[in-house]
């Protein structure tokens, strides 16, 4: 199983980013800045049945 987070957009209030399993498009989620870095490092930090080389995470997570 492949997981790939893209950070779309961030505005330093909200983020949004696209989850893809397998190549495919999931859709597009909205969080707060915190609870989109808390999902992303939480699914990346995972070892349940996915192996670490197969999570992705590309894109803007956070406003600079």
């Amino acid at each position: 199983m492949k997981v790939n987070l893209r950070g779309d957009e961030a505005n330093g209030t909200h983020t949004k980013f696209t989850v893809f399993m397998n190549e495919a498009n999931c859709g597009q989620l909205c969080m707060t800045e915190e609870e989109a870095i808390f999902f992303h490092d939480a699914l990346l930090r995972t070892t349940y049945k996915i192996p670490e080389d197969n999570l992705y995470s590309t894109g803007v997570w956070f406003k600079k």
